[in-house]
């Protein structure tokens, strides 16, 4: 997604600065300015938002008379805005977007608790660490074999001094709970267990 986006923004920049002079506005210049035009909304659109800075200031500067400004401005908001995703924009979106989805997720772990249901509440708990520690590893440039064992995430996180050895020991009864569910070794742990699991998961999400 991120490769994507910016290889558009560059195409885009690049568009922008081969465009010839507007000065004669004939109707082919009008033509591949208009298709430039919609185009640079557009992907400000998708990446952004249309409410965002971006996206409205872009979209004030078609009011200029001078449509040599116009395409100057445009060019400037556009490396802007690759500049913002090569800095790491984007995952701030992906983070958000999987932290909505996440927190629905241990509400309804939480809900299956409340009901007695401690057994699938921890798997569902075991999901999310899963999913954040990669996060976290992805956050930090730090590679995955894609099959790798969770035990091993949490510890190659430890050794890249992500978080320290209180916080792995912790992580990693988390883990061993979540396995003990997803084994079915269901006598090994009870309702408080799991509770203290879900609480800790929240914390977890905002290393």
């Amino acid at each position: 997604m991120r490769e994507g986006i910016l290889k558009r923004l560059e195409e885009l920049i690049d568009r922008g600065k081969s465009l010839p002079s507007p000065a004669s506005a004939t109707l082919e210049w009008q033509s591949q300015f208009l298709k430039w035009e919609l185009s640079c909304l557009n992907i400000l659109e998708i990446t952004f938002g249309k409410d965002s800075e971006y996206y409205t200031r872009l979209s004030q500067v078609r009011k200029f008379g001078n449509r040599q400004a116009w395409v100057d401005y445009g060019i400037a908001y556009m490396e802007s805005a690759k500049e913002e995703i090569e800095k790491g924009f984007l995952y701030k979106i992906e983070h958000l977007i999987s932290a909505d989805f996440f927190d629905s997720i241990l509400e309804h772990a939480e809900y299956l608790l409340s009901k007695g249901h401690k057994d699938p509440a921890a798997v569902l708990g075991r999901v999310v660490i899963e999913k954040t520690l990669r996060q976290i590893a992805e956050r930090q440039n730090i590679v995955l074999p894609d099959k790798m064992k969770l035990a091993d995430v949490n510890e190659l996180l430890w050794k890249n001094q992500v978080y320290d050895k209180i916080t792995w020991r912790l992580v990693q009864g988390h883990i061993d709970l979540g396995n003990f569910a997803a084994h079915g070794d269901f006598n090994k742990y009870d309702d408080n267990k799991v509770k203290d699991m879900l609480d800790w998961i929240k914390n977890l999400m905002s290393i």
